[in-house]
C-alpha cells in the first residue's frame, strides 16, 4: 500500500506534519504494511515513563515486524527484531492506548510510538529503506550456458 493512502486510510484525528495517529480499528492493516515496508531496516527502540525511566532496548537489531492482538479485551503490541537465533528480540507493549506513525522523509527513517496505559511510551526509529539491504543480495544477472 502506497504510504499516502496508508495515511489517509488510518488518520485518527491528531496530524502534526509527516505525524499521526492510527484510528485503532486500523492498528492490524496498518502494521501488517508498516512491517512489509520496513522489515530488515535497523531498528532502534527506547522505552521512556516515570516507572522505567530512560532505556535502550536494542541499538541495532534489523526490524523483523510490528503486530497488535487485542485478547482479552486488552490491546498488546509486539515488535520483534533480528534475522538469526542469535540476535532474535521481542518486545511486548501491554495495555497499548495509541499508536502514532513518522513516515520516512528526508534523512529520518519511519517511527512510531506505542502509548500504554500506564504512560510509558515505546520509541521505534527504523533508518531509511535506502540505508539497508538483505544480506547476500546480489542484482548480478544469471549467465546462460547453452
Amino acid at each position: 500500500m502506497a504510504k499516502q493512502a496508508m495515511k489517509a486510510n488510518a488518520i485518527q484525528g491528531s496530524v502534526s506534519g509527516n505525524t499521526f495517529e492510527i484510528a485503532k480499528d486500523q492498528w492490524v492493516t496498518f502494521l501488517a504494511d508498516f512491517t512489509r515496508e520496513n522489515r530488515g531496516a535497523h531498528a532502534r527502540l527506547e522505552l521512556l515513563g516515570t516507572e522505567v525511566g530512560h532505556q535502550v532496548e536494542t541499538e541495532n537489531l534489523p526490524f523483523e515486524s510490528v503486530s497488535t492482538d487485542g485478547k482479552d479485551g486488552e490491546q498488546a503490541v509486539w515488535i520483534t527484531f533480528g534475522s538469526t537465533l542469535e540476535d532474535y528480540l521481542t518486545h511486548g507493549v501491554q495495555n497499548a492506548t495509541a499508536i502514532w506513525v513518522r513516515l520516512s522523509s528526508g534523512e529520518a527513517g519511519a517511527a512510531l510510538e506505542v502509548r500504554a496505559k500506564d504512560g510509558t511510551k515505546t520509541l521505534l526509529q527504523l533508518s531509511r529503506p535506502e540505508a539497508y539491504s538483505l544480506s547476500g543480495a546480489t542484482c548480478e544477472p544469471l549467465s546462460v550456458s547453452a
